[in-house]
Protein backbone atom coordinates (compact mmCIF):
# COMPACT_ATOMS: atom_id res chain seq x y z
CA UNK A 1 0.00 0.00 0.00
CA UNK A 2 2.98 2.25 0.37
CA UNK A 3 3.69 2.46 -3.04
CA UNK A 4 0.83 3.94 -4.17
CA UNK A 5 -0.93 7.00 -3.45
CA UNK A 6 -4.77 7.26 -2.69
CA UNK A 7 -5.97 8.52 -5.26
CA UNK A 8 -3.78 6.18 -7.81
CA UNK A 9 -5.12 2.72 -6.44
CA UNK A 10 -7.18 0.67 -8.55
CA UNK A 11 -10.47 -1.25 -8.22
CA UNK A 12 -9.15 -4.16 -8.87
CA UNK A 13 -5.72 -3.01 -6.44
CA UNK A 14 -8.62 -2.76 -4.00
CA UNK A 15 -10.24 -5.81 -4.07
CA UNK A 16 -7.67 -7.67 -4.42
CA UNK A 17 -6.38 -6.25 -0.53
CA UNK A 18 -10.15 -6.25 0.65
CA UNK A 19 -9.99 -9.73 -0.26
CA UNK A 20 -6.80 -10.72 1.70
CA UNK A 21 -8.15 -9.01 4.53
CA UNK A 22 -11.36 -10.78 4.79
CA UNK A 23 -10.80 -14.01 4.02
CA UNK A 24 -10.17 -15.52 7.21
CA UNK A 25 -12.88 -13.79 9.13
CA UNK A 26 -16.01 -15.45 6.11
CA UNK A 27 -17.44 -18.65 5.85
CA UNK A 28 -15.06 -20.33 2.82
CA UNK A 29 -18.47 -20.82 0.59
CA UNK A 30 -19.45 -17.29 1.27
CA UNK A 31 -15.81 -16.31 0.45
CA UNK A 32 -16.33 -18.44 -2.69
CA UNK A 33 -19.13 -16.96 -3.57
CA UNK A 34 -18.16 -13.47 -3.61
CA UNK A 35 -15.14 -14.33 -5.23
CA UNK A 36 -17.10 -15.78 -8.13
CA UNK A 37 -19.00 -12.66 -8.31
CA UNK A 38 -16.06 -10.24 -8.23
CA UNK A 39 -14.54 -12.01 -11.05
CA UNK A 40 -17.82 -11.92 -13.16
CA UNK A 41 -19.21 -9.19 -12.80
CA UNK A 42 -17.41 -6.22 -10.88
CA UNK A 43 -14.20 -6.41 -12.13
CA UNK A 44 -15.21 -6.80 -16.06
CA UNK A 45 -17.23 -3.47 -15.02
CA UNK A 46 -15.26 -1.33 -13.17
CA UNK A 47 -11.90 -2.42 -14.96
CA UNK A 48 -9.37 0.02 -15.04
CA UNK A 49 -11.07 2.64 -12.70
CA UNK A 50 -9.69 4.38 -9.98
CA UNK A 51 -11.48 3.53 -6.58
CA UNK A 52 -11.28 7.20 -5.42
CA UNK A 53 -13.15 8.09 -8.74
CA UNK A 54 -16.30 5.89 -8.40
CA UNK A 55 -19.54 7.38 -8.22
CA UNK A 56 -23.21 6.92 -7.48
CA UNK A 57 -24.28 7.52 -11.01
CA UNK A 58 -21.64 4.99 -11.88
CA UNK A 59 -22.75 2.23 -9.20
CA UNK A 60 -26.40 3.04 -10.65
CA UNK A 61 -25.51 1.99 -14.18
CA UNK A 62 -23.36 -1.12 -12.71
CA UNK A 63 -27.43 -2.14 -11.32
CA UNK A 64 -28.91 -1.40 -14.67
CA UNK A 65 -26.26 -3.36 -16.65
CA UNK A 66 -26.71 -6.37 -13.60
CA UNK A 67 -30.45 -6.29 -14.49
CA UNK A 68 -29.88 -7.04 -18.00
CA UNK A 69 -27.73 -9.46 -17.89
CA UNK A 70 -28.15 -13.24 -18.91
CA UNK A 71 -27.39 -15.95 -16.90
CA UNK A 72 -24.21 -18.28 -17.86
CA UNK A 73 -26.40 -21.05 -18.42
CA UNK A 74 -28.81 -19.27 -20.85
CA UNK A 75 -31.69 -19.55 -18.49
CA UNK A 76 -33.17 -16.29 -18.46
CA UNK A 77 -31.57 -13.14 -16.85
CA UNK A 78 -29.95 -12.73 -13.45
CA UNK A 79 -32.93 -12.40 -10.57
CA UNK A 80 -33.35 -9.92 -8.95
CA UNK A 81 -31.78 -11.06 -5.70
CA UNK A 82 -28.59 -11.93 -7.46
CA UNK A 83 -28.61 -8.75 -8.73
CA UNK A 84 -29.16 -6.88 -4.96
CA UNK A 85 -26.26 -9.75 -3.68
CA UNK A 86 -24.01 -8.67 -6.24
CA UNK A 87 -24.64 -4.97 -5.65
CA UNK A 88 -24.59 -5.18 -1.45
CA UNK A 89 -20.91 -7.24 -1.79
CA UNK A 90 -20.29 -4.19 -4.05
CA UNK A 91 -20.74 -1.26 -1.89
CA UNK A 92 -19.36 -3.04 0.98
CA UNK A 93 -16.38 -3.60 -0.64
CA UNK A 94 -16.57 0.66 -1.40
CA UNK A 95 -17.47 1.14 1.95
CA UNK A 96 -14.50 -0.59 3.16
CA UNK A 97 -12.50 1.64 0.89
CA UNK A 98 -14.29 4.98 2.35
CA UNK A 99 -13.30 4.10 5.50
CA UNK A 100 -9.44 3.85 4.82
CA UNK A 101 -9.95 6.77 2.94
CA UNK A 102 -9.53 5.93 -0.21
CA UNK A 103 -12.82 7.48 -1.81
CA UNK A 104 -15.99 9.87 -0.18
CA UNK A 105 -18.86 8.70 -1.90
CA UNK A 106 -21.62 8.62 1.39
CA UNK A 107 -24.43 6.91 1.12
CA UNK A 108 -27.11 6.91 -1.51
CA UNK A 109 -30.61 4.75 -2.18
CA UNK A 110 -30.13 3.08 -5.16
CA UNK A 111 -32.96 1.64 -7.83
CA UNK A 112 -33.78 -1.61 -8.69
CA UNK A 113 -35.41 -2.41 -11.68
CA UNK A 114 -38.70 -4.42 -11.47
CA UNK A 115 -38.62 -8.10 -12.73
CA UNK A 116 -40.81 -8.95 -16.02
CA UNK A 117 -43.56 -10.86 -14.13
CA UNK A 118 -43.39 -13.08 -17.54
CA UNK A 119 -40.62 -14.69 -16.64
CA UNK A 120 -40.80 -14.85 -12.66
CA UNK A 121 -41.72 -18.85 -11.83
CA UNK A 122 -44.17 -18.31 -8.90
CA UNK A 123 -43.80 -20.28 -5.74
CA UNK A 124 -47.03 -21.93 -6.56
CA UNK A 125 -45.98 -23.64 -9.25
CA UNK A 126 -42.67 -25.33 -7.67
CA UNK A 127 -44.66 -26.49 -4.79
CA UNK A 128 -46.81 -30.18 -5.40
CA UNK A 129 -50.56 -30.70 -4.69
CA UNK A 130 -51.53 -32.63 -1.77
CA UNK A 131 -52.33 -35.27 -4.07
CA UNK A 132 -48.99 -34.95 -6.08
CA UNK A 133 -46.90 -35.57 -3.01
CA UNK A 134 -49.04 -38.66 -1.75
CA UNK A 135 -48.09 -40.06 -5.68
CA UNK A 136 -44.68 -39.28 -4.96
CA UNK A 137 -43.92 -40.72 -1.71
CA UNK A 138 -45.88 -44.24 -2.80
CA UNK A 139 -43.52 -43.95 -5.69
CA UNK A 140 -40.46 -43.60 -3.51
CA UNK A 141 -41.37 -46.54 -1.44
CA UNK A 142 -41.05 -49.03 -3.81
CA UNK A 143 -37.19 -47.20 -4.38
CA UNK A 144 -34.24 -49.33 -3.42
CA UNK A 145 -31.53 -46.50 -3.58
CA UNK A 146 -30.35 -45.11 -0.80
CA UNK A 147 -30.23 -41.82 -2.66
CA UNK A 148 -34.53 -42.30 -2.32
CA UNK A 149 -34.20 -41.30 1.69
CA UNK A 150 -32.85 -37.73 0.52
CA UNK A 151 -36.29 -37.13 -1.57
CA UNK A 152 -38.12 -38.48 1.19
CA UNK A 153 -36.55 -36.00 4.32
CA UNK A 154 -36.50 -32.74 1.64
CA UNK A 155 -40.27 -33.35 1.47
CA UNK A 156 -41.19 -34.53 5.19
CA UNK A 157 -38.75 -32.27 6.91
CA UNK A 158 -38.11 -29.45 4.42
CA UNK A 159 -34.66 -29.90 4.72
CA UNK A 160 -32.07 -28.05 2.20
CA UNK A 161 -30.42 -30.50 -0.18
CA UNK A 162 -26.81 -29.63 0.82
CA UNK A 163 -28.10 -30.27 4.35
CA UNK A 164 -29.25 -33.83 3.18
CA UNK A 165 -26.50 -34.56 1.41
CA UNK A 166 -24.24 -34.40 5.26
CA UNK A 167 -26.45 -35.95 6.56
CA UNK A 168 -25.07 -39.03 9.12
CA UNK A 169 -26.86 -41.87 11.37
CA UNK A 170 -25.69 -40.40 14.46
CA UNK A 171 -27.99 -37.34 13.58
CA UNK A 172 -30.86 -39.20 13.57
CA UNK A 173 -33.00 -40.38 16.42
CA UNK A 174 -35.55 -42.98 15.11
CA UNK A 175 -36.13 -43.46 18.82
CA UNK A 176 -37.49 -40.13 19.71
CA UNK A 177 -38.62 -39.45 15.75
CA UNK A 178 -35.94 -36.63 15.12
CA UNK A 179 -33.27 -35.58 13.31
CA UNK A 180 -30.15 -33.15 14.38
CA UNK A 181 -29.18 -30.56 11.05
CA UNK A 182 -25.64 -29.47 12.02
CA UNK A 183 -23.40 -29.19 9.04
CA UNK A 184 -24.73 -29.05 5.30
CA UNK A 185 -22.24 -30.50 1.87
CA UNK A 186 -21.42 -28.08 -1.06
CA UNK A 187 -19.21 -27.74 -3.69
CA UNK A 188 -17.91 -24.30 -3.74
CA UNK A 189 -16.89 -22.56 -6.55
CA UNK A 190 -13.59 -19.82 -6.66
CA UNK A 191 -12.21 -17.58 -9.01
CA UNK A 192 -9.17 -15.36 -8.08
CA UNK A 193 -7.27 -13.11 -10.25
CA UNK A 194 -9.33 -14.89 -13.72
CA UNK A 195 -8.36 -18.57 -12.52
CA UNK A 196 -11.24 -20.68 -11.66
CA UNK A 197 -11.44 -23.98 -9.30
CA UNK A 198 -13.98 -26.14 -7.33
CA UNK A 199 -14.17 -28.36 -4.50
CA UNK A 200 -16.60 -30.28 -2.09
CA UNK A 201 -16.21 -29.18 1.21
CA UNK A 202 -18.77 -29.85 4.75
CA UNK A 203 -19.59 -27.08 6.86
CA UNK A 204 -21.88 -25.40 9.63
CA UNK A 205 -25.08 -24.77 8.24
CA UNK A 206 -26.01 -21.92 6.19
CA UNK A 207 -26.66 -19.60 9.46
CA UNK A 208 -26.81 -20.18 13.15
CA UNK A 209 -30.70 -20.79 13.03
CA UNK A 210 -30.24 -23.72 10.13
CA UNK A 211 -28.44 -25.92 13.12
CA UNK A 212 -31.58 -26.89 14.10
CA UNK A 213 -33.67 -30.26 15.33
CA UNK A 214 -37.03 -30.98 12.99
CA UNK A 215 -39.33 -34.00 14.36
CA UNK A 216 -39.71 -37.07 11.98
CA UNK A 217 -43.31 -37.58 10.96
CA UNK A 218 -44.46 -41.36 11.70
CA UNK A 219 -44.31 -42.45 8.26
CA UNK A 220 -40.68 -41.89 7.62
CA UNK A 221 -39.62 -44.15 10.17
CA UNK A 222 -40.26 -47.81 9.36
CA UNK A 223 -38.67 -46.65 6.11
CA UNK A 224 -35.35 -45.17 7.41
CA UNK A 225 -35.03 -48.22 9.97
CA UNK A 226 -34.92 -50.50 6.87
CA UNK A 227 -32.11 -48.45 5.53
CA UNK A 228 -30.15 -47.82 8.79
CA UNK A 229 -26.75 -47.73 9.16
CA UNK A 230 -23.94 -47.11 11.69
CA UNK A 231 -23.56 -43.81 13.03
CA UNK A 232 -20.62 -42.36 11.38
CA UNK A 233 -22.32 -43.33 7.82
CA UNK A 234 -23.86 -40.59 5.45
CA UNK A 235 -27.30 -41.66 5.10
CA UNK A 236 -27.10 -41.64 1.45
CA UNK A 237 -24.74 -43.94 0.60
CA UNK A 238 -24.75 -46.26 3.62
CA UNK A 239 -20.39 -45.71 3.96
CA UNK A 240 -18.76 -43.31 6.78
CA UNK A 241 -16.00 -42.45 3.37
CA UNK A 242 -17.99 -41.87 0.81
CA UNK A 243 -20.92 -38.88 0.12
CA UNK A 244 -22.51 -37.89 -2.79
CA UNK A 245 -23.05 -34.33 -3.90
CA UNK A 246 -25.80 -32.16 -4.23
CA UNK A 247 -26.01 -32.11 -8.00
CA UNK A 248 -25.75 -36.01 -7.87
CA UNK A 249 -28.93 -35.98 -5.73
CA UNK A 250 -30.95 -33.77 -8.12
CA UNK A 251 -29.57 -35.79 -11.32
CA UNK A 252 -31.33 -38.83 -9.20
CA UNK A 253 -34.30 -37.17 -8.49
CA UNK A 254 -34.96 -35.46 -11.92
CA UNK A 255 -34.53 -39.38 -13.42
CA UNK A 256 -36.90 -40.53 -11.03
CA UNK A 257 -39.80 -38.27 -11.55
CA UNK A 258 -39.23 -38.69 -15.56
CA UNK A 259 -39.37 -42.34 -15.16
CA UNK A 260 -42.50 -41.80 -13.20
CA UNK A 261 -44.45 -39.05 -15.16
CA UNK A 262 -44.74 -36.73 -11.92
CA UNK A 263 -45.42 -33.25 -12.25
CA UNK A 264 -42.44 -31.74 -12.29
CA UNK A 265 -40.91 -29.18 -9.44
CA UNK A 266 -36.94 -28.46 -8.71
CA UNK A 267 -35.31 -30.37 -5.99
CA UNK A 268 -35.75 -26.96 -3.92
CA UNK A 269 -39.88 -26.90 -4.43
CA UNK A 270 -39.78 -30.37 -2.41
CA UNK A 271 -38.63 -27.84 0.71
CA UNK A 272 -41.72 -25.49 -0.42
CA UNK A 273 -43.96 -28.08 -0.51
CA UNK A 274 -42.83 -29.05 3.11
CA UNK A 275 -43.37 -25.30 3.91
CA UNK A 276 -46.77 -24.86 1.96
CA UNK A 277 -48.25 -27.80 4.04
CA UNK A 278 -47.68 -25.97 7.42
CA UNK A 279 -49.01 -22.84 6.16
CA UNK A 280 -52.06 -24.96 5.01
CA UNK A 281 -52.57 -27.00 8.37
CA UNK A 282 -52.16 -23.67 10.25
CA UNK A 283 -48.88 -23.80 11.58
CA UNK A 284 -47.90 -20.62 13.51
CA UNK A 285 -44.72 -18.69 11.33
CA UNK A 286 -42.24 -19.37 14.57
CA UNK A 287 -42.46 -22.49 14.37
CA UNK A 288 -42.79 -22.65 10.76
CA UNK A 289 -39.51 -20.45 10.55
CA UNK A 290 -37.69 -22.46 13.06
CA UNK A 291 -38.06 -25.26 11.22
CA UNK A 292 -36.95 -24.24 7.93
CA UNK A 293 -34.12 -22.67 9.49
CA UNK A 294 -34.45 -19.37 8.07
CA UNK A 295 -32.31 -16.87 9.26
CA UNK A 296 -34.83 -14.49 10.24
CA UNK A 297 -38.40 -15.22 10.19
CA UNK A 298 -38.84 -11.63 7.97
CA UNK A 299 -37.64 -14.40 5.66
CA UNK A 300 -40.89 -17.16 6.22
CA UNK A 301 -42.87 -14.23 5.74
CA UNK A 302 -41.52 -12.84 2.85
CA UNK A 303 -41.95 -16.22 1.28
CA UNK A 304 -44.54 -18.53 2.26
CA UNK A 305 -46.78 -16.22 4.55
CA UNK A 306 -49.71 -15.03 1.56
CA UNK A 307 -53.06 -15.64 1.18
CA UNK A 308 -55.06 -17.63 -1.57
CA UNK A 309 -57.83 -16.30 -3.00
CA UNK A 310 -59.98 -19.18 -1.65
CA UNK A 311 -59.23 -17.37 1.77
CA UNK A 312 -59.44 -13.96 0.45
CA UNK A 313 -62.95 -14.80 -0.77
CA UNK A 314 -63.95 -16.07 2.55
CA UNK A 315 -63.00 -12.80 4.39
CA UNK A 316 -65.26 -10.71 1.87
CA UNK A 317 -67.92 -12.58 1.87
CA UNK A 318 -67.54 -12.31 5.80
CA UNK A 319 -67.37 -8.85 5.35
CA UNK A 320 -70.14 -8.70 3.63
CA UNK A 321 -72.76 -10.61 5.68
CA UNK A 322 -72.08 -8.43 8.56
CA UNK A 323 -73.27 -5.08 6.37
CA UNK A 324 -76.21 -6.92 5.55
CA UNK A 325 -77.17 -7.85 8.97
CA UNK A 326 -76.72 -4.43 10.04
Amino acid sequence: MTNYKKEDITVEEWIRIWQKEHRDFIKESTFATYSVAIENHILPHFAGKKISQISHEDNQEFILLLSRKKRKDGKGYLSVKAVKDITALWLGILGKAEQKGYLNIGKMRYQFPHPNDLEITTLAENCLTLQEEFEIINCLKKETSLKSLGIILALTTGMRIGEICALQWNCVDLENRVVRVKQTLQRIYTKENGAGKSKVIVSAPKSVKSNRYIPLPGKCIPILNKHKKESDAYLLTGKTDKFIEPRTLREYYNRLMEKNGTKYVTFHGLRHTFATRLVESGCDYKTISELLGHADISTTFRTYIHSDMRKKREFVEKVGNMVETC
